[in-house]
């Protein structure tokens, strides 16, 4: 036996001790912290608000960018007992659209004291919307879904770059229509191949949209400057590891000076002007994006698509289909959206069916729950706005729930009683 390999085990047997407490503190505080934090989750009052809409909305998802930023206020913090003795976390909103049937639903699940502030923002923006408090849709199927009636596909998104790197937003959905002499820009809104997809679905089917959102402090612009920084050449030198190298560079270039001659590497300062004059025409986009993308508050995010049906509807392409839509977001240089493959249904090797049914249950059941997973993806307002927001023209999406009447402000002339 390795004479190495019986030196680590006597010295565990030896010192083990030692280590074992540590590790089992740290086991416990895991398990502590996650039994808190679900316990004061459990203690929320959480309600679903549906969005009606009326017939026609001409705006663009700019105003949805207005809502989301005022929705940044529910941020908050914990003390010490807070955190450690109560569990209080940040709790998360759940932005969905929903096809039930065919009929296409926009919702939001928040707790309940959050109420207030969600519907003043929305109104605000869009004053001839109704808010409807109703009971969660997600709750009206069977709990084992995959079962013998219905089966299910599903799966999470992550980014293809660091959080820093912009989607493709609404302001790049744009084309040129010529009009006589001359041109006019046309917005092109960027769900409506999402809205086509879902007011085609039959009795019997249901794709489920949800965005779960926190929000995020500023960590995360702090990590897109340092990555500004390193596309232009930026970012300082870091210690090399090697203490001997480090030595020996600290007496070479200390011969240097004292000879009276500045060693190569000190002359070869950045100088940022003419980095930037090097930067490729891609490389200054990318900054720009950047810049621009981690100037706007983020939030935590996680995306979770859903597709259920009864067994004889179900329909392979409709998977295909809404994942397709966030393809539109990507772009290659910038940011974009790909399948999180260690929790999608489809596995090509060992125990498949078993492996793909767990899959698809605990999808099933983390959308059920809403429950929010790692620290997601940043999303800041306008790349939320983008995939989340109200149609800009729903007339042209008859399946939308509406708002039958109009409201408008009673007259000056009416008697007081």
């Amino acid at each position: 036996m390795d004479v190495g390999f019986l030196d680590f085990v006597n010295a565990m047997i030896s010192w083990g001790w030692v280590a074992l407490p540590i590790f089992l503190f740290f086991v416990w505080k895991t398990l502590w912290m996650d039994y808190i934090r679900l316990k004061y989750r459990l203690s929320i009052e959480w309600i679903v608000l549906e969005i009606r809409l009326p017939q026609i909305v001409e705006k663009t998802p700019k105003v949805m960018e207005y809502i989301l930023a005022g929705l940044y206020s529910i941020k908050s913090g914990s003390n010490i007992i807070e955190k450690y003795i109560d569990g209080k976390n940040q709790l998360a909103i759940s932005l969905e659209i929903a096809s039930i049937n065919g009929a296409i639903h926009f919702f939001i699940r928040t707790p309940e004291g959050y109420k207030k502030l969600i519907t003043s923002q929305i109104l605000a923006q869009y004053p001839e919307a109704d808010i409807y408090e109703v009971d969660d849709y997600t709750l009206s199927l069977p709990q084992d879904i995959p079962n013998k009636e219905y089966d299910m596909w599903g799966t999470e998104l992550l980014f293809t770059k660091e959080d820093a790197y912009p989607i493709r937003t609404y302001k790049n959905f744009k084309e040129e229509i010529s009009l006589g002499e001359g041109s006019k820009g046309q917005f092109i809104d960027p769900i409506s191949s999402m809205m086509e997809i879902l007011s085609q679905l039959d009795n019997g089917e249901q794709m489920w949209i949800h965005y779960l959102i926190k929000p995020a402090d500023d960590k995360w612009q702090k990590k897109g400057r340092g990555l500004i920084n390193r596309i232009l050449g930026k970012e300082k030198k870091k210690l090399s590891n090697n203490v001997i190298e480090e030595i020996f560079y600290f007496f070479h270039d200390m011969v240097w000076v004292l000879f009276g001659k500045v060693p190569e590497s000190k002359i070869k300062k950045d100088d940022s002007q003419e980095k930037d004059k090097r930067l490729s025409p891609g490389e200054k986009d990318t900054v720009e994006a950047i810049e621009e993308s981690i100037s706007k508050h983020g939030f935590h995010t996680n995306i979770r698509i859903l597709y259920i049906a009864r067994r004889e509807l179900f329909s392979e392409p409709n998977t295909r289909a809404i994942w397709g839509t966030f393809n539109q977001f990507s772009t290659f240089n910038l940011n974009g959206f790909k399948k999180n493959d260690r929790v999608t249904p489809g596995v090509d090797y060992f125990f498949v069916k078993t492996r793909d049914h767990l899959r698809k249950r605990k999808l099933y059941l983390n959308a059920r729950n809403k429950i929010f997973k790692d620290r997601g993806m940043i999303l800041n307002i306008e790349e939320l706005a983008t995939v989340y927001h109200i149609p800009s023209v729903i007339v042209e999406t008859p399946s939308l729930p509406k708002v039958e009447h109009k409201k408008v402000n009673p007259p000056s002339s009416l008697p007081v009683i």
